[in-house]
């Protein structure tokens, strides 16, 4: 792999955490507002919202994008020299 490639692999993953920490952001307000209704979100039959569920796929993906990115790019430094 390229260093470019490798580079690009590393950003993506990045902004796969950024978008991982917005999305908790957004659970956790939307929690805010269904529990000043009395409602527990995820409790008693209730839905996860679907922020919850896209932070925690994205937090998945993302640190599994940096992993094999940095792997890959270890693998090709060291096949080079």
């Amino acid at each position: 792999m390229t260093q470019l490639k490798s580079d690009l692999v590393t950003a993506a993953g990045a902004v796969m955490l950024v978008g991982s920490a917005l999305s908790a952001e957004m659970a956790w307000l939307a929690a805010r507002g269904v529990a000043n209704l009395g409602v527990i979100c995820g409790a008693a039959g209730q839905p996860h919202c679907p922020w919850l569920i896209g932070a925690a796929a994205l937090l998945a993906s993302g640190t599994a994008t940096l992993v094999a990115g940095r792997r890959r790019m270890k693998a090709a430094t060291i096949s080079s020299t």
